[in-house]
């Protein structure tokens, strides 16, 4: 079994460079953006109230540390991709449910690297959520999508497929698989990387691949899709310290399927999980004191009064669906706490606003941030 340091020997990546400083840079090429969703659905009632601050303890714990934007609304399809297309492009989508068609507007990933001249690994959208590999981009260059759990479940189907009698069970087999199709080339498995036809640069081929050999033999091993999620996306901001970055949480969707308690302990799983997400930008040399990090809510789910069990679904368009929340932290941010509405649809423009780059959008730059 390789150690970390073996593997990252082995790669070519030594363990003194993947914190290192980055080299001098103008002041307005600084800033990092990473935006995170709580996706998959989550209400008020189990977060920021005072019975839901029990299942967001991390959170709670960074609310005074940042801005709190007490009213984030989503008007638009309470949908998965049509949300946080919404969040990425500042335009309310009305596309496929499902992520087969990309969302109709430019998203802020394509502005980014068309205006700064931004290389291949530095808009980047790691996601839980199957369907998402379509939300980097409406037509050009965006943002590198990765699906982690995608990539592994290819692998583990793949070895049942065969047959060849070693089976899931056996580490070794998954890490071999996994390699081969990383090795393959993958788009449609779980990554989109806009650089013609297959040629995946060989730096990120690596860097996936070491994550995911971290996955299958190191002692982090996550037990959730979003675990393995924020796994790679801490991998990705160590190796490339990406400017503009979405990261998309996905457990609690688990909701669909009746069980209340997993609905709660996605909640705390993914809370917990932002919180490490921050504890990275805070000790990483290339992200601290530059990054300015928003946290909200895809969508909600449904309130109790329209079923019985209404965390079950998200469609149907009451408050509990579309009155959400969202926490600033990080670089640029004041202290405090903000009453008006804000929506979906100003994180995009306020992430182009922070980064320098301009960006038409049906939402505004929040004021409080930039």
């Amino acid at each position: 079994m390789l150690s970390k340091r073996q593997f990252l020997q082995a790669a070519g990546i030594t363990v003194a460079g993947r914190l290192a400083a980055p080299a001098a840079e103008p002041s307005d090429a600084k800033r990092k953006v990473i935006l995170v969703t709580f996706g998959g659905g989550v209400r008020y009632a189990e977060t920021f109230t005072k019975e839901g601050l029990r299942n967001i303890p991390r959170l709670a714990e960074l609310q005074p540390r940042g801005h709190f934007f007490r009213d984030c609304r989503n008007l638009g399809v309470l949908s998965h991709f049509n949300s946080t297309g919404s969040l990425v492009t500042g335009q309310w989508q009305r596309v496929d449910d499902f992520g087969f068609q990309p969302p109709a507007s430019p998203t802020i990933f394509e502005a980014f690297r068309q205006q700064r001249k931004a290389g291949l690994a530095e808009a980047w959208a790691i996601c839980t959520n199957k369907s998402f590999s379509n939300i980097g981009s409406s037509a050009g260059p965006g943002a590198n999508v990765v699906l982690p759990k995608q990539l592994l479940l290819e692998a583990v189907k793949d070895i049942v497929a065969r047959g060849d009698g070693l089976g899931v069970a056996d580490r070794t087999n998954v890490q071999r698989r996994l390699e081969t199709i990383l090795q393959e080339g993958y788009e449609g498995v779980g990554w989109t990387i806009f650089k013609g036809g297959r040629q995946i640069d060989r730096k990120v081929r690596e860097t996936l691949t070491h994550a995911l050999v971290e996955y299958i033999h190191g002692p982090e091993a996550p037990t959730s899709g979003d675990e393995l999620t924020f796994f790679i996306a801490r991998e990705v901001m160590r190796e490339f310290a990406p400017p503009l970055t979405l990261v998309n949480f996905w457990d609690m969707d688990v909701a669909h399927w009746g069980s209340y308690s997993l609905y709660l302990q996605a909640v705390t799983r993914t809370d917990r999980l932002v919180g490490m997400l921050w504890d990275e930008v805070c000790s990483n040399p290339n992200y601290k004191d530059r990054t300015t990090m928003l946290v909200l809510p895809e969508l909600g789910r449904d309130g109790d009064i329209n079923a019985a069990n209404g965390f079950l679904n998200h469609r149907s368009g009451d408050a509990s669906c579309r009155n959400m929340w969202m926490l600033a932290l990080g670089a640029g941010v004041d202290r405090g706490e903000t009453e008006r509405p804000v929506a979906h649809i100003d994180v995009a423009a306020t992430a182009a606003k922070l980064l320098g780059v301009k960006f038409e959008a049906a939402g505004q730059a929040l004021r409080e941030i930039v």
